[in-house]
């Protein structure tokens, strides 16, 4: 994506997100300026083109199972609105979950309570315990809401479903402003191929 136009008359990308979601807290009065705008600039609708491109290419990656993530509760409950089938599991505290993955899952779903009280960032550390070789891999500074005493994480499905019997540790990481860390949680998902049960 080239980013938005310098020139001070075009439109910023926040403004055309705000359009392409329909998000016009003033009532209509913005998304019919950047009608009016659109309309005369084709700098401005390329940038939009993009954008929607770019929606489009996450939206089909999630439903390919070919992203790993962690996002909010809301996030997952709007998927779930717009049809998409979910395997979830909860996991306490240091905990461990037999699993698996239905051929029609569209996502799966872990839901790790963790201590996130005075947590300002986070880490997540994902390996395969049976496959130590293996590098782990890591998502730097993700979402959460501490309030909620979880983290929701979403594998990459297309992954797990090529593996074997498997399992998978993820490890929550608190980062301190130093980029000290300390580790939250450990939790291992003991995965079977479909159709076994868990």
């Amino acid at each position: 994506m080239n980013g938005a136009p310098s020139h001070p008359q075009h439109l910023g990308v926040e403004a055309l997100l705000d359009y392409w979601l329909h998000d016009d807290p003033g009532g209509g009065a913005a998304t019919d300026a950047v009608d009016a705008h659109l309309m005369q600039c084709e700098a401005c609708g390329q940038l939009l083109d993009e954008l929607i491109a770019l929606g489009d290419g996450v939206r089909a990656a999630f439903r390919g199972g070919d992203v790993q993530a962690v996002t909010g509760a809301a996030f997952v409950r709007r998927l779930a609105e717009h049809g998409l089938r979910l395997r979830e599991y909860r996991l306490p505290h240091n905990g461990s979950v037999n699993c698996t993955v239905a051929p029609d899952d569209d996502l799966l779903v872990a839901r790790l309570e963790a201590p996130l009280q005075g947590v300002q960032r986070l880490d997540v550390v994902t390996e395969l315990a049976s496959e130590p070789e293996l590098p782990p891999h890591t998502l730097h500074d993700v979402p959460f809401d501490a309030k909620d005493g979880a983290v929701v994480y979403l594998p990459k499905l297309s992954e797990i479903r090529r593996r074997p019997l498997h399992t998978a540790r993820v490890t929550l990481l608190a980062v301190d402003p130093g980029g000290g860390t300390r580790e939250l949680g450990r939790y291992d998902f003991r995965h079977r191929p479909w159709p076994a049960s868990c």
